[in-house]
């Protein structure tokens, strides 16, 4: 397992809840709760590692029970404490925390050292030209839509791109693209709930509105299902699911041995990013569809094949 980088993420805290219990679990309880607290596709790798590697629960009729005698600690160590000095000097930092809160924490860690700075990272296929996180207009903006898609209560909106769009919306949540270098509002038009995908930098206004008394659709908008095989080889499935851990997706064991499907949910104007990650675990993945997806692919080695 990872020193720190997973710690109190998302598999520590399924494993955690298991080693909790005060009973012994079968196996499909065990099952249960990792489909509940994980992902999709945490069962193809946490039920085996639980169960038959990792010796954190003993079998006996029937069941597993942890081998925790004690209440769980949380700790930090000295390289997880380095590594949080240094996220706090990104400034999307500031559209989560208070500028106040950030001194806060770097006063607290002022004994360590951060890991890198900003310069060490370059993003060879990054627009640069992406939201302005440390502007306080924006700042404010971001924060209004954070809180309505957390308490769940309407937004009102004046938003420009080509035309100016004005109205009650109703937020479903906020994404990133690192390829853009900027966050979307994914949300419903009140009136006919018609959905939108909006850049949070075009965004000129935004007030909260009522408590949103309704369940939201699932925000279909521009959504593509591009499906491939990865082969398990060099620990490529491992990767693929970290990889494109920012999308929803599903991983399904197929007959051959050591071959995946993996189903990936991307928004039709994050293709092209989807695309050039596909295209980094070269051989190791074979895209099956959509024909749209295909041919991009192609064309972009055929290019490639021309350099």
């Amino acid at each position: 397992m990872e020193i720190f980088n997973e710690m109190y993420g998302t598999y520590y805290r399924v494993v955690l809840e298991i080693l909790r219990q005060r009973r012994g679990l079968s196996k499909q309880e065990i099952a249960e709760i990792v489909r509940k607290l994980g992902f999709d596709e945490s069962g193809l790798h946490l039920l085996p590692q639980l169960t038959e590697q990792w010796h954190l629960l003993v079998k006996g009729d029937g069941v597993y029970e942890s081998i925790l005698t004690k209440d769980w600690v949380p700790v930090q160590g000295v390289l997880e404490k380095r590594w949080l000095k240094t996220v706090l000097r990104d400034p999307r930092m500031g559209l989560f925390l208070a500028d106040d809160e950030i001194a806060k924490l770097e006063q607290e860690l002022a004994d360590y050292e951060v890991l890198f700075d900003a310069d060490s990272i370059w993003c060879f296929d990054q627009f640069r030209n992406g939201d302005a996180y440390s502007e306080r207009g924006y700042r404010t903006i971001f924060g209004v839509i954070l809180q309505a898609c957390e308490e769940k209560r309407e937004l009102e909106l004046v938003y420009r791109a080509r035309e100016t769009l004005q109205g009650t919306f109703l937020p479903y949540r906020l994404e990133f693209s690192e390829k853009n270098n900027l966050f979307r509002l994914l949300c419903f038009r009140k009136r006919d709930l018609k959905p939108f995908t909006l850049n949070v930098g075009k965004v000129m206004e935004a007030r909260l509105g009522e408590l949103v008394d309704m369940v939201l659709p699932e925000h279909r908008s521009e959504m593509v299902v591009v499906t491939c095989r990865v082969v398990n080889h060099r620990n490529a499935v491992n990767r693929a699911l970290i990889h494109f851990a920012d999308y929803k997706k599903k991983a399904f064991r197929t007959e051959r041995e050591h071959v995946f499907e993996m189903e990936i949910h991307c928004p039709s104007g994050d293709l092209m990013e989807l695309v050039i990650q596909l295209l980094s675990f070269g051989p190791m993945i074979q895209v099956l569809g959509p024909d749209s997806v295909v041919g991009e692919l192609k064309a972009r080695l055929a290019r490639q094949m021309e350099l």
